[in-house]
């Protein structure tokens, strides 16, 4: 979506040529003063309010990009072809065959003790004992 912009600089000239026109045309420059920045006023206000929809059209154009990376992202990862996610799923699965090897080479029985038994919530620790 292009946006297009008026010429500032030319709008500029020509209003400081009516406001200059029409202060020397008549006598009463207050009033011509306050017609003028009445009008000045309300095409402001339409220009500011043609700005503020391009905006929000630009926002919600940024905003449905965005959506629609992220739903591309996601189908990656559920095919299981994003790169930022197969990397880290390696590093996961390697240190899981890791702890899985050195576990089953040292296997450990666990038992509980009661540190008191005459205090009703008695604490229990774990003993880890070799096999």
């Amino acid at each position: 979506m292009e946006v297009d912009f008026p010429e500032q600089d030319a709008s500029s000239t020509d209003e400081e040529d009516i406001v200059s026109s029409s202060v020397s045309e008549d006598g009463d420059s207050s009033e011509m003063n306050d017609e003028d920045c009445e009008r000045r006023r309300v095409e402001c206000m339409d220009e500011m309010t043609t700005l503020e929809k391009q905006f929000g059209d630009l926002k919600e154009q940024l905003y449905k990009e965005r959506l629609c990376q992220v739903d591309i992202k996601l189908q990656e990862v559920i095919a299981a072809c994003a790169q930022e996610y197969l990397e880290p799923l390696a590093n996961l699965q390697e240190n899981m065959q890791i702890r899985t090897k050195v576990g089953g080479e040292f296997p450990c029985h666990f038992a509980y003790t009661r540190l008191d038994t005459n205090v009703p919530h008695c604490i229990l620790t774990l003993v880890v004992t070799g096999g």
